[in-house]
């Protein structure tokens, strides 16, 4: 079996950790629920649901170094092999990729802009956003089919020569260039600012919908039940403290989730901008703020796309390698066939994704007033990825004995850690996500 090296695994996690989830997604969720408040819940269900969970996965991994599907048929009890349908998680990654390819397209986009010319007022900013996800096609089509071509030539190469070349170039880069911004950020006025609405909750806006995407978004952000930590830790070294990797890659992700949100809403309160502007604030606002501060405007939104654009490629190739892993090992795919299955399906999903923004197709894949993205990115974050993470704490924590899973953390979790874990993945966590979800029901 290929193996990542140590640095190869962490910096592998951490890109598929560290992605759109946390630097594009991240700051307009804070925006929109209340600030500080989403990000108490958040640092809740992080610590509570998404850290213990993303052990579960690394605990499955290790033990079986198989794929999704087989891990959880082969760990099961003789009359309970039904339960290698849980490994079918994988299919999130598919549709979760689907539309994370269209967002990377608009960056590529953004990022051609910055270069050429970015819009100067907030009319000329929403006009340009508006007309181009709505109804610039040839240019969507573009950047789509550029952006999948990307990403099926790096799951081509493989773990070593793809996914951890890929990382060790990248995700250095993208450190660098968040510690700019920060830096950056601190010597601007705004900065206080920024803290303050971070840090300073705002109780009223808490309601169960919030709470479940908190709970989402925490997945979302450390690639939680699609089963990407799982098939990465079937590579792990052999010797290593994976519970210290599982560590450095949740601290080094909560880090940037917070790093991000401090630098885009310094760029906004410095230029009066609303927080709140959803989706649309990483396009609308932030091109705007950039354009009119100059040509020094012009370099950090390059370096500004361009370190949305490495996190969004880390994210984007391991969303798919926990589906091609089963393809390979079930089906006995070669890696270029099942790249190529995988890659289709979810290129022709994009293309359904895209065109469901556009305004002349978009009434006909509209359903109950979200459109074929909205839905794919409310079904896969708000119920896919938390049932698959109360399935894995159920298996873990009632299907498999105390002793099977003590002898699996191989002495790294140990007296009152494995006491707290333990109980934490049979109770806190599957009540608590359930509870949220019934809920928001």
């Amino acid at each position: 079996m290929t193996r990542f090296s140590k640095a190869g695994f962490i910096l592998a996690t951490a890109g598929s950790a560290i992605g759109l989830g946390g630097i594009w997604k991240f700051p307009y969720l804070v925006g929109q629920n209340g600030g500080a408040a989403f990000v108490i819940v958040f640092i809740l269900a992080f610590i509570l649901f998404g850290l213990s969970i993303f052990v579960i996965e690394m605990l499955f991994g290790r033990e079986s170094e198989q794929n999704s599907i087989s891990t959880f048929e082969t760990l099961a009890p003789n009359n309970m092999k039904f339960l290698k349908y849980g490994g079918l998680m994988v299919i999130s990654g598919l549709l979760i990729f689907s539309f994370y390819v269209v967002v990377l397209g608009w960056l590529f986009h953004y990022l051609f802009l910055s270069v050429i010319g970015m819009p100067k007022t907030l009319q000329e900013a929403q006009e340009v956003w508006g007309e181009f996800v709505s109804g610039s096609i040839g240019y969507q089509m573009f950047w789509h089919l550029l952006v999948v071509a990307l990403c099926a030539y790096v799951l081509n190469r493989g773990v070593k020569a793809g996914i951890e070349k890929l990382n060790l170039i990248l995700m250095p880069l993208l450190f660098i260039i968040f510690a700019g911004l920060l830096v950056y950020s601190v010597m601007q006025d705004s900065f206080i600012e920024s803290f303050k609405f971070l840090f300073s909750p705002d109780f009223s806006k808490l309601n169960s919908q919030v709470v479940v995407e908190a709970i989402g978004q925490a997945f979302f952000a450390l690639s939680l039940g699609v089963g990407v930590i799982l098939t990465y830790s079937n590579s792990l070294p052999k010797h290593g403290n994976f519970v210290r990797f599982a560590v450095i890659v949740a601290v080094l992700n909560f880090l940037f989730c917070l790093v991000a949100g401090l630098v885009v809403f310094t760029f906004i309160f410095g230029h009066g901008a609303e927080p709140s502007g959803g989706p649309g604030l990483v396009f609308v606002s932030l091109p705007l703020i950039f354009a009119n501060m100059g040509v020094s405007g012009q370099i950090i939104a390059f370096l500004f796309f361009i370190a949305l654009i490495f996190a969004g490629i880390t994210s984007a190739v391991s969303m798919l390698e926990p589906l091609n892993s089963c393809l390979i090992e079930r089906l006995k795919y070669t890696r270029k066939r099942a790249n190529l299955t995988s890659i289709s399906i979810a290129y022709i999903l994009g293309l359904v994704v895209l065109f469901s923004n556009i305004e002349s197709y978009g009434s006909y894949l509209t359903f109950f007033d979200k459109n074929f993205f909205g839905w794919l990115d409310y079904i896969t974050s708000s119920f896919m990825l938390p049932l698959a993470g109360v399935f894995m704490c159920i298996y873990m924590g009632f299907i498999l004995p105390k002793e099977k899973v003590y002898a699996m953390s191989e002495g790294h979790l140990r007296g009152i850690y494995f006491k707290t874990w333990y109980f934490t993945i049979r109770f806190i966590a599957p009540i608590g996500i359930l509870s949220a979800m019934i809920s928001l029901i």
